[in-house]
């Protein structure tokens, strides 16, 4: 890529500062955007019967959005929001079309983007089906280290389909191995 066209896409994102509670995505409204996090965390959840369930994790240097509402214009069936103040960068939908229309490159960056997406889709997907709840800890960690420092361990074992209680056994088991 070239210098002119990284300074042309970079300046289609704006700046966006979010507090510890605050939401990037409300579920029922059209997700216009997609972000990328610079510093913080923020989790994506749905909402069942009024329980939390969680889908996704989202720390430093990873791309955050409701990706279906994104591409298809519906409302959003789920939440976004932060669990730490969190620095974004941010692009609307119609300033990526428009990118996109201009030059190849840029529809490059969009397809890397959306394959980032889609990769982390199918491995928790995946694991939640074929995987016991130790397996699917153990993969997660090793996947991203540094999500039990940041990420209370209530939201973890949702995240993996798992009770607070199970999460804890398994935790205090691998610790002893």
């Amino acid at each position: 890529m070239q210098e002119a066209d990284l300074k042309v896409f970079l300046s289609k994102f704006k700046s966006l500062c979010l507090k510890k509670g605050e939401y990037f995505i409300h579920e029922g409204q059209i997700c216009k955007k997609i972000g990328f996090i610079l510093e913080g965390s923020m989790l994506c959840s749905y909402n069942k019967d009024g329980q939390e369930i969680i889908d996704e994790f989202s720390l430093d240097k990873e791309f955050i959005t409701d990706y279906y509402s994104f591409l298809t214009h519906l409302p959003a069936d789920k939440n976004v929001k932060c669990l730490e103040d969190s620095e974004l960068l941010v692009i609307a939908y119609d300033d990526i079309q428009s990118l996109y229309s201009q030059n190849p490159i840029y529809e490059k960056l969009g397809r890397i983007m959306a394959e980032k997406l889609f990769i982390n889709w199918q491995q928790k997907n995946k694991s939640l089906m074929l995987d016991n709840a130790e397996t699917r800890y153990s993969k997660l960690i090793n996947r991203r280290p540094d999500l039990p420092q940041r990420i209370p361990q209530y939201l973890i074992a949702s995240y993996l389909n798992i009770k607070p209680e199970t999460l804890s056994r398994i935790r205090k088991k691998l610790a002893s191995s």
